[in-house]
């Protein structure tokens, strides 16, 4: 590998990162943060803020890369992080920390929606296929680090230093950013006229919609959320399919990538229900350490990472929906036998595996298939609506399966259960979609 190329890859790996561990990170030090700053409000807003924030800023990353070079994006989100991260850490009242929260939301969700656009422009398949493979891991890599560095550092610092962490690690990514990230791919239309009118009605139908799932609003509230969400999508997609030029390019979804589409979001909700749940499980009701817990969800990066490096070889000679089936079949084949393996942690552990196998084809293929099957003038903006899919999914998921975890009744005796439950009818939902909808063709079509 060249050294552009490997400055490249470890630029995307310290992007995501920084992107991924400031969730698991952060979660150490929340009683602390409540108590030190005298918190009355919920102190889950550093969270959510944070994703709101990926939220709003997603899918206009698309549109910055039609008007300025990748690099200036690139250290515009960075540097959105770092003083984000530097006002985290300089926080003497929680409505400042809140601010800053965003601040550094903005500049993760620009950072997550480069790491998909980069490897299009930097690599060719199959060397992409191991970069994804890579960069994709990271996130099952923080679930353990992330825990043993905010440990240490709360064993030996205060909480402010979870966030000023960050500085230096992102300091050394832009660096490494202005270096490599020039590609003869990353062409500017500055003179495009801007679509206001499509990003307006986006914007409306995401917050009804998001709102309406999200949000402990009554039954008949959500429902009339739910139906204006419904009528002001329908609307925009009539004012995008009249623009040249618009904010969401309607007519790149065609039957393959909205079923991309669809899946992904699918996958990142089921993402959270093992990412995010099973360590919760493990602790609260196993009685391991977060350190341990890691361990045990350690497996899916593994084989995440391993599916990724021979995914080229493994497609070869298959069509794209057997590649897509045999994704389901393994997560299908892991979630049942959870429930014979929830109770012991080493056998949990080797069943996992089955899982980091179906989310590394899929979350890559899906993100291969969309960089190169839309249009290469809209592929930045395509690139940009599928990471908001992503952290849509991981949002509405971790929702979603927090309120199924705490349900009253609980499968099986373990509510890690009432998850793996729900996943279950969720990829049965995905074999029917791909059953009927998809034509079969082979998957290097």
């Amino acid at each position: 590998m060249k050294l552009k190329s490997i400055g490249v890859v470890t630029a995307l790996v310290l992007i995501m990162f920084m992107s991924a561990i400031e969730t698991s990170i952060i979660s150490l030090a929340l009683p602390t943060i409540k108590s030190d700053l005298n918190v009355t409000a919920s102190i889950s807003l550093v969270f959510s803020v944070y994703f709101i924030a990926l939220v709003i800023v997603n899918p206009l990353v698309g549109e910055f890369l039609s008007r300025f070079k990748l690099i200036y994006v690139t250290l515009t989100g960075l540097l959105l992080f770092i003083i984000g991260s530097l006002f985290s850490g300089l926080s003497s009242t929680f409505t400042l920390l809140i601010i800053s929260r965003f601040v550094q939301g903005l500049g993760a969700g620009i950072m997550m929606v480069l790491s998909q656009i980069v490897p299009k422009l930097a690599f060719e398949i199959p060397l992409r296929y191991k970069i994804m493979g890579i960069v994709g891991s990271v996130w099952g890599i923080s679930s353990i680090i992330g825990p043993l560095l905010g440990g240490g550092i709360l064993e030996f610092a205060t909480w402010h230093w979870l966030f000023f962490i960050n500085i230096p690690i992102a300091i050394v990514a832009g660096i490494l950013a202005f270096i490599t990230f020039h590609f003869d791919e990353d062409r500017v239309e500055s003179e495009e006229p801007f679509d206001s009118k499509g990003l307006s009605y986006f914007y409306l139908t995401l917050i009804f919609i998001v709102g309406a799932v999200t949000t402990p609003l009554p039954f008949w509230l959500k429902a009339i959320a739910l139906i204006v969400g419904a009528a002001l999508a329908f609307k925009l997609f009539k004012v995008e399919k009249k623009m040249r030029i618009p904010f969401l390019p309607v007519a790149e979804f065609n039957r393959t990538i909205t079923l991309v589409f669809v899946t992904d979001f699918i996958y990142a909700m089921m993402l959270m229900g093992y990412n995010l749940y099973m360590p919760i499980y493990l602790q609260e009701e196993l009685g391991l350490s977060p350190l341990q817990s890691g361990f045990v969800v350690f497996p899916i990066s593994v084989a995440w990472l391993l599916i990724n490096f021979n995914l080229h070889r493994i497609e070869a000679n298959i069509t794209r929906k057997t590649l897509y089936i045999g994704a389901f079949t393994s997560l299908l084949v892991c979630s049942i036998l959870i429930f014979a393996t929830h109770a012991a942690p080493v056998l949990l552990a080797f069943t996992l595996l089955l899982a980091g196998a179906s989310f590394g084809v899929v979350y890559t293929k899906d993100s291969v298939i969309v960089q190169e099957e839309t249009s290469p003038h809209e592929m930045k903006r395509m690139m940009s609506f599928y990471s908001l899919s992503k952290n849509l999914g991981n949002s509405i998921g971790s929702t979603i399966m927090g309120g199924i975890y705490a349900l009253p009744f609980v499968i099986g005796g373990a509510r890690i259960l009432n998850n793996v439950a729900l996943i279950i009818i969720f990829i049965i939902i995905l074999f029917v979609l791909w059953v009927v909808l998809y034509k079969n063709h082979t998957s290097e079509a």
